[in-house]
């Protein structure tokens, strides 16, 4: 194998990398050459077509699972979203580097991941770590070093694990009325960040990275709706701390509807003294978007605010105003075909599973409204406390 120093008409400098990797199928020897713009590159192909070579010839050239991440995979994630590239280095550092990292890539098998598997604990969090072994093994065939995906055959799972408590929700409208009026009074104290924050989730079912990406350009208040097209979420200082990114799917970029007293929530927070307020709608101490951190620790100077004052409102946290509000949206006669729309679902079963956590209260409320008296029509009527 060899580099050769090329000089284009243009002046331009390049690098050949040329490698005999094998044969075709009608027996001819198989070269590769690859054209690089610097010495540099060339020799991360050079590597590349070694391992090619070797894996063809079944020699014990290596290329670990450390070494191809490192080298080729981890580089082509560049242009991935900054909370994909967290989720992607979670999974290495925690779980496929401690099974792969110095093996050979060829050496992988399905026990060995099985292994992996069964320590994962949930059936999520196998999930993950499958998804993302199987990501960068397919990159691995398409570079020629495998023949299969081992992370693609089929493996017995954790179980699904107990469903996390989120917390309190609120399951009516009504019972929204106490906090709702806890927000108004605390404008006084944040200039009514916290009014916003929390009725964008309580009315209108915004996901908290939602709120935080939403900008006034996105809400129209002449029709009364809001078009959701991005989210903010917080990724590791590695990823630069913050990502405004597309919604979480397709479903996601959507219109949302804003009710009555959403719509003059807004009105009277968009015109401050005169002045039309333009970019984010929920800012930051600096002037800018306001991270997810700070918004926690102001939603919850709110809280304590409420505590000291002696007020009776329910600790719903900022994922749960979402919750809330489809749980109370469906109690007060919505349909979940038209809620799964509204909260961006790709499907209404998500909807049910994830989203509406009716308490045994409301569900005993539902069955006397729903259910008439039968046994006093009777004709004639079954005497209560009858032997049977």
């Amino acid at each position: 194998m060899s580099i050769s120093k090329r000089t284009l008409k243009s002046g331009k400098v390049v690098y050949d990398v040329q490698e005999y990797v094998g044969f075709t199928l009608d027996g001819r020897r198989d070269r590769k050459k690859v054209t690089c713009r610097t010495m540099r590159e060339a020799k991360v192909e050079q590597a590349k077509l070694v391992a090619l070579r070797d894996a063809r010839r079944g020699r014990s050239g290596r290329c670990t699972f450390s070494d191809y991440v490192d080298r080729w995979w981890w580089p082509s994630t560049a242009r991935l979203a900054a909370s994909t590239r967290d989720t992607y280095e979670k999974e290495l550092r925690l779980r496929l580097r401690p099974a792969f990292g110095g093996m050979d890539l060829r050496d992988i098998t399905r026990p060995m991941v099985q292994r992996m598997v069964d320590g994962c604990g949930t059936r999520r969090v196998a999930e993950k770590a499958l998804g993302t072994l199987g990501t960068i093994l397919s990159q691995a065939m398409g570079d020629g070093i495998l023949t299969g995906n081992v992370a693609r055959a089929a493996y017995v799972l954790p179980p699904a694990g107990r469903r996390r408590d989120n917390g309190l929700v609120i399951t009516t409208y009504e019972a929204m009325g106490p906090l709702l009026s806890a927000l108004e009074s605390y404008v006084a104290v944040d200039g009514g960040f916290c009014l916003l924050l929390g009725s964008l989730g309580l009315l209108m079912g915004l996901r908290p990275e939602e709120r935080y990406g939403l900008d006034w350009a996105d809400v129209d208040l002449a029709v009364r709706s809001c078009h959701v097209r991005r989210a903010y979420l917080a990724v590791s200082r590695r990823e630069g701390g913050h990502d405004l990114k597309e919604p979480k799917t397709a479903n996601s970029e959507r219109v949302v509807p804003i009710p009555a007293d959403m719509a003059g929530i807004l009105a009277r927070a968009r015109t401050q003294g005169g002045v039309v307020r333009v970019g984010p709608v929920l800012l930051g101490k600096s002037g800018g978007r306001v991270s997810p951190a700070t918004a926690k620790r102001r939603w919850a100077a709110f809280l304590r605010w409420c505590d000291e004052r002696g007020m009776d409102v329910p600790h719903v946290t900022i994922e749960n105003c979402r919750h809330s509000y489809a749980t109370s949206y469906l109690h007060a006669g919505g349909r979940v075909e038209d809620l799964s729309r509204i909260l961006g679902h790709s499907n209404i079963v998500t909807t049910l599973r994830r989203y509406v956590r009716p308490s045994t209260d409301d569900l005993a409320r539902g069955v006397e409204d729903v259910i008439p008296p039968i046994l006093s029509s009777i004709d004639p009527p079954l005497a209560h406390g009858t032997a049977f």
